[in-house]
């Protein structure tokens, strides 16, 4: 059921996310849920809302080859936990794009704890048009947010024209990374 008649997708998306990062910024329950589930790899600092943990930020550092005073394209930054740490990690500018106003609020508070002024920004657009001018980027993440995407394929021709040449993304999904063996939480739920 549509709760906001005549609102576009984007408008109902962007509403949907508000109310989420609005719920989680009252309380702490779902870091500690993360924590537990994610153990040692659990990066507290970020209180991410997704499958980021040391590893995936150790991959994303070695894929991203960002060299200091780069700039760092966070895509569906949520509340900017990846991103300000990335942008720290590797000394880069970042911009960090979501559509929730509400995530792009908590995240510019954010900002002062990670970096100094001036070396991250936030603003609210969509993953199809990011505002950025051509060839702006010289690296993308995108953490677990192409899915929620309303159109991917648009998401992902944004993401080639705002990446310069030769630039490097780096794309998640909340996927298991190994089928091997069944994840230890599957044996504990029965």
């Amino acid at each position: 059921m549509n709760k906001h008649p005549g609102a576009t997708a984007e408008q109902q998306l962007a509403a949907v996310f508000d109310a989420f990062h609005a719920a989680r910024a009252g309380t702490t329950l779902v870091t500690q849920l993360y924590a537990q589930a994610m153990g040692d790899a659990y990066p507290h600092e970020l209180e991410t809302s997704s499958s980021c943990d040391w590893p995936l930020l150790a991959t994303t550092v070695n894929r991203l080859r960002l060299r200091p005073g780069a700039r760092l394209l966070d895509l569906g930054c949520g509340t900017g936990g990846v991103g300000l740490w990335l942008a720290r990690a590797l000394a880069v500018h970042l911009t960090g794009i979501d559509i929730s106003p509400t995530a792009i609020s908590l995240a510019t508070t954010r900002i002062p704890a990670f970096v100094p002024p001036g070396q991250a920004a936030f603003r609210t657009a969509t993953m199809e048009a990011t505002g950025l001018p051509d060839a702006h980027a010289d690296g993308i993440v995108c953490v677990d947010a192409l899915g929620f995407a309303p159109d991917p394929m648009g998401a992902l021709r944004e993401m080639r024209r705002v990446l310069r040449p030769g630039g490097r993304a780096v794309l998640t999904s909340g996927s298991l990374r190994s089928h091997s063996a069944a994840p230890p939480w599957r044996e504990r739920a029965g």
